[in-house]
């Protein structure tokens, strides 16, 4: 089976496919979304003679690293096989050609969402981040005390939203490891706020935080569910999008905005495991967690890069020994010293496959907890310790856009 990107002329027929997979039937609106913000030369598709039987796809991305510096990374998405063409490795040859595609753009690393949690460690992908999801009961949200705050809260309309947001998006996506940049074409087609995302609530409202001198610096995008119980009290529910701040006095403000809002009992969000919200609140318990949702699994796909790429927490030297079963050509001893990262002959002081090198790459995952797993092997003596000082992220790493 051939095995190559679509043609404009294609994309229809790739859009079927990829929805066939996870079950969605396919409206004109789809295809007008998909031929705005997809890549046509980075989608990958299996074809059986005319016909396409699988399909991937990877979009550009800045990614934020640990150290709050940036790296090139390739964003995975579209990733389905037909319930006809399953068992015949056809997954593993387009992760294969997408990963060699990948490498040639002289993007380090690979990041994606996963659908299923058991399917792309073996391709090299480790749980790199975690979600809470949350409910916060507006009766109990009180704050333990008022937000100092000589800036407003002002609610605008979405086309000067489509202009206020991107900018303040940019700079808070750059606070956080793990997040990355939004082109614009994904703002156009995130603006188009369609019908079928809104599961019952209403189009988006947006707020903005704004400094006393007027500046924008954060934001967020919510949905309303109405609910009324049979006794005529409203039980409705707001859904945070997006909350993107880049201080902490315009998030507990706007945090403060969402318990205010009238008609509703409960705030639905989704947050980082570090979120300040339970320090704010006078009631820490107000905060209940309905899941803690795998999210970002990351790939390395060129070590020496991506480890030179971003910063440490501490100063220190480590020779990993890394395997990579699926790209054996990206396998190899490593010296880390100093931030910067080359092949070496030295002994190794770790060893570790190249999904658990994922998972510690964003600063979310300590190297000793995969080691008593036994996904990491200490072969020195304290090169565990070296290496907990070393990789966490002070900041827990987060992903504000699914993709």
């Amino acid at each position: 089976m051939d095995v190559r990107a679509v043609t404009d002329e294609e994309l229809a027929a790739f859009i079927r496919t990829d929805h066939i997979g996870f079950g969605v039937t396919t409206l004109d609106e789809h295809l007008d979304d998909a031929r705005g913000y997809l890549e046509l030369d980075r989608t990958v598709a299996v074809f059986d003679g005319d016909d396409i039987a699988a399909t991937a796809a990877a979009f550009s991305f800045e990614l934020t690293v640990p150290g709050l510096t940036v790296t090139p990374a390739a964003g995975i998405t579209w990733v389905s096989v037909l319930p006809t063409h399953r068992r015949r490795g056809l997954l593993r040859r387009m992760m294969a050609h997408q990963l060699d595609d990948v490498a040639a753009r002289g993007e380090a690393v690979a990041i994606l969402t996963a659908s299923e949690a058991t399917i792309y460690g073996r391709f090299g992908y480790g749980c790199a981040t975690w979600t809470y999801d949350v409910k916060v009961q507006r009766a109990r949200s009180a704050l333990r005390s008022p937000v100092a705050d000589d800036g407003r809260v002002r609610i605008i309309d979405a086309e000067t939203a489509r202009k206020v947001l991107p900018p303040v998006f940019d700079r808070s996506r750059r606070l956080l490891p793990a997040d990355h940049q939004r082109a614009d074409s994904f703002w156009n087609y995130w603006f188009t706020d369609r019908e079928r995302w809104r599961e019952g609530a209403s189009a988006r409202f947006y707020a903005v935080h704004e400094t006393a001198a007027g500046e924008a610096d954060g934001y967020v995008a919510y949905r309303v569910k109405q609910g009324w119980s049979d006794h005529g009290v409203p039980n409705g529910e707001v859904v945070v999008g997006d909350l993107a701040t880049t201080t902490p006095t315009s998030r507990a403000a706007l945090w403060q905005y969402l318990f205010g809002v009238d008609l509703t009992d409960r705030v639905q969000a989704h947050i980082p495991l570090d979120e300040p919200l339970r320090w704010l609140l006078a009631d820490a318990r107000a905060i209940e967690v309905n899941a803690m949702v795998d999210d970002i699994w990351c790939r390395v796909l060129d070590v020496e890069a991506a480890l030179s790429t971003r910063g440490y927490a501490a100063d220190g030297r480590l020779v990993l020994e890394v395997v990579d079963e699926f790209r054996p050509q990206a396998g190899g001893c490593f010296l880390l010293d100093g931030g910067r990262c080359t092949r070496t002959d030295a002994e190794p002081d770790l060893h570790l496959p190249v999904d658990a090198l994922g998972s510690i790459y964003l600063g979310g995952v300590l190297p000793s907890a995969l080691a008593a797993a036994g996904r990491i092997t200490e072969l020195k003596p304290g090169a565990l310790a070296v290496a907990d000082a070393m990789f966490p992220s002070p900041t827990a790493p987060f992903s504000q856009t699914h993709f």
